[in-house]
């Protein structure tokens, strides 16, 4: 079983857009999207980018450094699922926002 981190509160990261969150030694970029939130790894396997400064479009977050993008459910690489970034799983419990490490 999963144990879960609390990172925010749901009001800390508005709808549509998302926060970097340290989280047990690493960077997870957190996404409010839709009335779910969603966690991945910060950094784009091309060239190590900050996913999380990325523009979301959709469920589609764009790294800001060369334009790869990823579905923000999933991780997976938008132009072939193969390639993905990891996804944590995520809860809400009382406005707290928490993390599967």
């Amino acid at each position: 079983m999963p144990d879960f981190v609390t990172v925010a509160r749901v009001e800390d990261v508005p709808q549509g857009q998302s926060r970097v969150f340290q989280v047990a030694g690493r960077e997870i970029a957190l996404f409010h999207v839709g009335a779910q939130f969603y966690a991945l790894d910060n950094v784009c396997p091309h060239r190590g980018g900050p996913l999380g400064e990325g523009i979301i479009s959709g469920t589609e977050v764009i790294c800001p450094w060369h334009a790869w993008s990823f579905d923000i459910r999933t991780g997976a690489y938008t132009f072939d699922p193969e390639l993905a970034v990891k996804r944590f799983e995520v809860r809400v419990e009382d406005g707290q926002v928490q993390v599967a490490i």
